[in-house]
């Protein structure tokens, strides 16, 4: 396939902006500029099947599709080198030997078809937070800026990309530029109803099929999964400080974003005013309170109120992303075992990860990531007996990176690093306890603007009341263990 027919095929998938455009013929074009292979043609296009599980619409809508296709013949090869292709009729042939050599190019794909939320609320949130926009300018702009640093490293067999998912197309109205503010110098509250909602799509090899999966969400993620967790959040910390580095340093060549440019698109922390964040911080007072009183646990209730009205609200430029540090990298910003799909070998032994949902991307310190995962797919048991470990297993990672490319002036150790880490603790025990009520609750977000959101917020008080709801339970258990654990650490 020649290059200038690539270009063209490319050009016309900017046309593809939504999930009613996947038509048979526009997919062809997505995989066919994928696989560069013109003579790619679909054999069959099934049906799309919701997958949004509980609380996914306060991110994405998530459908899997499976496409049947016929490779070009002088394609099959070169695309089965390079891995893109899960299941063909070569790879998994019937028990007549004498099949076709037609049949031998037909393979199949399954597919993630994501796309922004349908829940009015949400699409209004969206509007300030762009989550999708950033999802799309991880796949369409920061794997490839990842590879200027990761072509120059020594240890080249690891690679950010392996931990992605394959993106075969992806579009978003924000990016692309379509969506225009016209009232720019008004306050956000005035402009906001009439900006643009987020558009857009992403199609993504579905995970499951190569056999990753995830941990049960309300079960506390096993040492051995958080030990290779942590070792590949290191990796991932560590390759994109060593991008920002490199950069600063000059030492990237033409095409790489500068310093400047990368904290730009990762600026998402400051998206949304100071108000959003007092409100959240305000919501998840309450419902701590009303955790801690169900729970007979009313001990801890002045220090709640205290850290809440006080601690909390003086420690909104950290939430914001306004305070810089000397190892601020790219942070995936919702790191916890549900974006995180684990696959294992023969006996079961978990022995690899693919990271996924890149849409709360944000530029950072490390030890947000890394207290991220703790407080929200570990107990205070958990906690208590490993967190040294693991911290440990991440800083042998992460520190090698510090000592091969941190400037020459830079001073960063394990002491400081342990400092950071309890600094950090109380932005991501406000993290946890606003989201655990929410990711671990069985009450989903219907469409209906605001008032959707009042009556999930109603749903959700009345299921903490529920002293035989096994989610009810969960999330008093952990919410009680991260205060106690807050309590007695003098973080609150």
């Amino acid at each position: 396939m020649n290059e200038s027919a690539v270009n063209a095929k490319l050009a016309s998938l900017q046309d593809i902006k939504g999930i009613r455009d996947l038509t048979i013929n526009n997919v062809r074009d997505i995989l066919r500029t994928s696989l560069r292979d013109s003579a790619l043609e679909i054999v069959e296009l099934g049906d799309l099947t919701d997958m949004s599980g509980t609380n996914d619409a306060f991110n994405s809508s998530i459908c899997s599709l499976k496409v049947t296709a016929k490779l070009g013949a002088s394609q099959i090869r070169s695309t089965k080198e390079k891995d893109d292709i899960p299941n063909s009729a070569e790879e998994n042939p019937s028990d007549e030997q004498s099949q076709s050599e037609e049949n031998k190019n037909v393979v199949s794909f399954d597919l993630v078809v994501k796309s922004p939320p349908k829940a009015s609320f949400m699409r209004l949130m969206h509007k300030l937070t762009k989550p999708f926009l950033n999802e799309v300018t991880w796949y369409l702009d920061m794997l490839n800026q990842i590879e200027y640093v990761e072509k120059i490293l020594e240890d080249s067999e690891f690679k950010i990309a392996n931990l992605v998912p394959t993106c075969y197309h992806a579009y978003s109205n924000y990016y692309s530029g379509q969506v225009s503010n016209l009232c720019e110098s008004a306050p956000w509250f005035c402009n906001l109803p009439f900006r643009s909602s987020e558009e857009g799509i992403l199609l993504l090899e579905n995970m499951k099929m190569k056999g990753y999966q995830m941990h049960n969400k309300m079960s506390v993620l096993p040492l051995d999964h958080f030990m290779l967790a942590m070792n590949h959040l290191a990796h991932f910390h560590g390759r994109w400080l060593t991008f920002r580095w490199l950069s600063e340093a000059g030492k990237l060549g033409d095409g790489a974003w500068t310093p400047q440019y990368m904290k730009q698109v990762l600026n998402t922390q400051k998206r949304p005013p100071k108000i959003i964040y007092k409100k959240l911080i305000s919501g998840t007072r309450k419902t701590v309170l009303k955790i801690l009183e169900l729970e007979g646990k009313t001990e801890y209730c002045d220090r709640i109120r205290k850290f809440f009205n006080v601690t909390a609200i003086n420690k909104l430029n950290q939430f914001m992303g306004g305070v810089a540090t000397p190892i601020d990298t790219c942070c995936h910003g919702d790191f916890w075992s549900n974006n995180i799909m684990f696959k294992y070998d023969s006996e079961g032994k978990v022995e690899g990860t693919m990271l996924i949902d890149f849409q709360l991307i944000n530029y950072g310190h490390p030890a947000y990531d890394v207290l991220y995962l703790f407080y929200h797919s570990s107990d205070i048991e958990f906690r208590d007996a490993n967190m040294e470990s693991c911290l440990h297993h991440y800083w042998k990672t992460f520190s090698s990176y510090i000592e091969k490319y941190g400037p020459e002036d830079l001073k960063y150790d394990w002491t400081e690093f342990l400092g950071d880490i309890e600094t950090y603790k109380s932005i991501v025990f406000v993290l946890a306890s606003t989201l655990l009520p929410n990711v671990l609750s069985d009450i989903q977000l219907e469409a209906g603007g605001l008032l959707a959101l009042s009556n999930m917020q109603r749903k959700q008080a009345a299921e903490l009341a529920d002293a035989t709801n096994p989610s009810s339970k969960e999330i008093k258990r952990r919410v009680v263990g991260l205060v106690e654990e807050m309590a007695r650490d003098n973080i609150i």
